[in-house]
């Protein structure tokens, strides 16, 4: 399925949105109304959910067992990488036709995740220090109190992570047979501006790509994604706007095959690595480290407006989020 029949079919987009937003709602409405698009809302949880609470005891308890922490006298060492392995049959489960069943993460926000004698879950739970964000596979640095908020694995980012990863799963799990893998699927964020034109310009790059992609970042932030050289337009007497992805940051519009959805959900979920930091660095490291086939259209295509409070920037600086700013040449919602 291309990306333009994509934009046009009501089961192919995905718009994740708190409940309580509804002046983002309103806003989303008047993009869909303008290009003639139709998608489904997704309800994101809260960062004050308890589900999202449970999970980052589940995190700290999947830290405090792991052999990665090495004490010393004066710090807790960050780990080494030799004891994070992934699990080798991931890719055959990613090319499998079946449902991938519950397992990992997966039920790490429910009532019943945690052990009963663990502190966390008593009436008055033991004060400790927060959690940093890991980084690579599985780098956990020591918490200092000078800790930039960034480096912080706060209730929105695990909040974040929950809510796209909810979207990947259900895409993954779509029922259909191999001729169904390379189906694509939008995921967007509920603060987003697009191109007037971008069902044509999806339609003219997209005999660019190359078969059997995961990712497709339609807009990015703090990254140079145009690092690697833009692949061609057939028969190759022009280049499109797509570049191997480099390190993509933000998490406000991409597309994924059904097959990539099924990658990332095995990754995502995966307990050493689930929940660890904000999920756009783990899309960033995945890629990176080879784990996922991205590419980045430059320049964006779907934007970030930055337009009233921040969901999760609010919670660590306030405002409408970081200091990235981007543009477009015509945006439906006036972003220029």
């Amino acid at each position: 399925m291309l990306a333009g029949q994509t934009l046009a079919d009501s089961s192919g987009i995905y718009v994740i949105s708190l409940p309580r937003r509804y002046d983002r709602k309103r806003d989303m409405e008047r993009l869909r109304r303008a290009l003639n698009l139709k998608w489904s809302y997704v309800d994101a949880l809260d960062a004050d959910d308890s589900a999202i609470s449970r999970i980052i005891e589940r995190v700290r308890l999947e830290r405090s067992k792991s052999r990665s922490y090495v004490e010393d006298s004066t710090e807790v060492k960050a780990p080494s990488l030799e004891y994070f392995h992934w699990p080798e049959d991931m890719d055959l489960n990613t090319l499998s036709r079946a449902t991938i069943n519950p397992s990992g993460a997966d039920g790490w926000g429910s009532e019943h995740a945690l052990p009963s004698q663990w502190p966390g879950t008593g009436p008055a739970p033991l004060l400790v220090d927060p959690l940093m964000c890991a980084t690579e596979n599985n780098t956990i640095p020591p918490y200092t109190p000078s800790a930039p908020p960034y480096k912080l694995l706060t209730p929105a980012k695990v909040a974040c992570w929950h809510s796209h990863l909810s979207v990947i799963r259900n895409i993954a799990n779509k029922p259909g047979n191999s001729t169904t893998l390379d189906e694509v699927y939008i995921i967007l964020e509920d603060d987003v501006d697009m191109e007037y034109d971008i069902k044509e310009r999806l339609w003219d790059m997209w005999p660019a790509l190359p078969p059997h992609w995961d990712m497709l970042f339609l807009g990015h932030c703090w990254s140079n994604e145009s690092l690697h050289p833009a692949l061609p337009l057939p028969p190759y007497s022009a280049f499109s706007p797509l570049h191997p992805s480099n390190a993509p940051k933000c998490t406000h519009a991409y597309a994924v095959t059904k097959a990539g959805a099924a990658r990332l959900l095995l990754h995502l979920r995966y307990p050493p690595f689930a929940y660890s930091r904000a999920i756009d660095q783990a899309y960033a490291w995945l890629i990176q480290s080879g784990r996922l086939r991205a590419f980045s259209v430059v320049p964006s295509i779907v934007i970030q407006r930055k337009v009233g409070q921040s969901d999760v920037w609010d919670e660590e600086h306030g405002g409408t989020g970081s200091e990235w700013r981007d543009t477009l040449v015509h945006g439906v919602l006036g972003t220029s």
